[in-house]
């Protein structure tokens, strides 16, 4: 069996019933196909780098599953179907999975600590905006920020570093001037 991450982008506005049922749905199409559905990575609300279907956001989800192939089509022809999705990737993650129980308790292991993460979250998420209102209350400017966008709250994302050491180019002006 090969794994699979199929990453898709709902709509922003879909409330969490509404993402459950789309989970539950694709996870129904994945097991009807004959794939072992792993886990389900909700990345919450993102600013998407260009505007889709007039939405400037979305909820990025990651769908991760077993399969011999047969099901993407079927999965990508149900998520085409639905309103709600407005982009999605699959991609191949490995091409030989031979102990699909081993993995599948690191997918039981991976959904338990994200769990724990989006909780943890959410109290610091409340805690802050409790902050910010009771500074808000007091009379004091507050810098607002925006809870959609979770970007930098990322603890697995590290920036490149750019190595810029090749000098001799920064004295040299534009062709033209």
């Amino acid at each position: 069996m090969r794994e699979f991450d199929t990453t898709f982008i709902v709509q922003p506005e879909i409330s969490e019933e509404g993402r459950e049922a789309l989970i539950l749905k694709l996870r129904g199409v994945l097991e009807r196909s004959g794939a072992v559905p792993l886990e389900v990575d909700d990345m919450g609300k993102k600013k998407l780098a260009f505007e889709i279907k007039r939405f400037q956001k979305g909820h990025y989800l990651s769908l991760f599953y077993l399969d011999k192939g047969q099901s993407v089509a079927e999965l990508e022809r149900a998520m085409r179907i639905d309103e709600s999705v407005l982009r999605w990737l699959t991609v191949r993650r490995e091409d030989s999975i031979t102990d699909v129980e081993a993995r599948k308790a690191r997918a039981v292991d991976l959904e338990r600590l994200r769990k724990e993460r989006a909780a943890e979250r959410a109290v610091r998420e409340a805690e802050e905006r409790a902050q910010r209102e009771a500074a808000r209350l007091a009379g004091e400017s507050v810098e607002e920020t925006s809870s959609d966008d979770d970007s930098e709250d990322d603890d697995d994302f590290q920036a490149p570093v750019l190595d810029d050491t090749d000098d001799d180019d920064d004295d040299k002006s534009p062709v033209g001037e």
